[in-house]
């Protein structure tokens, strides 16, 4: 595979727990598999420890071109960090505009929702006010790549399956990595897994591979941002994978 950009982000946390080295050593290897990703060769960053919407996966990958999430870095907004917020950027368009009952609509929600929040928007840079009741947003406030968490144990299955259950709510799909495991279990955890359409590695082999999923737009801008709110809290700078 060609070399790719990664970021690598790591935000320790105070009173950490001490993480056992079989424990890092899966983590290690998570960021390893992540570059086997379908799409990975087109563009590939990785966040540790992002603090998602739900969750803190090990592991957060990217995948796609580059370019949108440059787009998105560059354009002096704060992350939407708010799934309200994010849901109405979201179904904003960047050309043509759009009122917010219209939004109201197109998210099934009541107009009042939307109208208590768009001041806020505005402020913000996230929409545009292009008329006396409607909005635009700027192009670059998108979903930016396909967004895949990746939870790492050694023996815990069960455990791995609700974090990363819960990832997928807002994470277009997840990758589980476990160690050695009785071939009953990989039998069981397969089956969840591929009903779920995600991912799995056991003993550093792959059992399933992730397929793709359907996420709503509005999920999928709501974790870009958490993306972009977790790089931008870094010092650390692009550099080319080796």
């Amino acid at each position: 595979m060609s070399d790719v950009e990664v970021w690598d982000s790591s935000r320790p946390r105070p009173g950490r727990r001490f993480e056992p080295t079989h424990e890092l050593v899966l983590h290690d290897l998570a960021a390893e598999l992540s570059r086997n990703l379908r799409g990975a060769s087109r563009g590939l960053v990785r966040v540790r420890e992002l603090a998602g919407p739900i969750g803190i996966p090990d592991l957060t990958a990217l995948i796609g071109d580059p370019g949108p999430l440059e787009a998105r870095l560059a354009l002096e907004v704060p992350p939407l960090l708010n799934e309200i917020d994010a849901a109405i950027a979201a179904s904003a368009y960047p050309h043509t505009p759009r009122s917010a009952a219209a939004v109201a609509r197109a998210l099934g929600w009541p107009e009042e929702t939307i109208l208590r929040r768009i001041p806020g928007l505005v402020r913000s840079g996230a929409l545009v006010r292009s008329g006396e009741k409607t909005y635009t947003r700027p192009e670059a406030l998108r979903p930016v790549g396909q967004v895949v968490a990746i939870e790492a144990k050694m023996k815990d299955w069960r455990g791995a399956l609700a974090q990363a259950r819960g990832y997928s709510v807002w994470a277009d799909n997840y990758v589980i990595v476990m160690g050695a495991l009785a071939p009953p279990v990989v039998s069981k955890l397969r089956e969840e897994v591929t009903q779920d359409s995600g991912g799995l590695v056991v003993d550093g082999t792959w059992v399933v591979r992730p397929r793709k999923r359907e996420l709503a737009r509005a999920k999928r801008v709501w974790a870009a941002e958490h993306f972009v709110a977790a790089l931008i809290g870094t010092d650390h700078q692009p550099s080319a994978a080796p």
